[in-house]
């Protein structure tokens, strides 16, 4: 013979009625978004409008350095003579390609 030895249950065993509300919301709120495809709650928002931001972010860079790129042009014909200008923009120029060429390399390591 089994004794099955039974406890009293007490009022904290037992969900409350709040607690019960909850659930049944949250299993009605599931059973919604898995019809309808979206889920508040996932990651996919928040990738979308991370990569959108990446890309306002990116274009705003890239005037940036045009306009950076011309102010630097500009400040090397107003302060350095004539006759040194082609060497000083021929090393600006190589610094900037430099640049760009490890950005590039770091960037195709990165993807792979």
């Amino acid at each position: 013979m089994t004794d099955t030895s039974t406890q009293p249950t007490t009022d904290a065993d037992q969900p409350t009625e709040q607690q019960t509300h909850q659930r049944d919301g949250a299993q009605t709120a599931a059973k919604s978004n898995a019809i309808s495809g979206f889920d508040p709650r996932s990651n996919e928002i928040h990738r979308y409008l991370a990569w959108g931001a990446l890309a306002v972010c990116s274009l705003v860079a890239v005037l940036a350095l045009f306009q950076f790129y011309g102010s630097v042009t500009s400040t090397i014909e107003l302060w350095v003579d004539p006759k040194f200008q082609p060497p000083i923009r021929a090393a600006f120029n190589l610094a900037v390609l430099l640049t760009s060429l490890i950005g590039i390399s770091l960037l195709v390591r990165e993807l792979k």
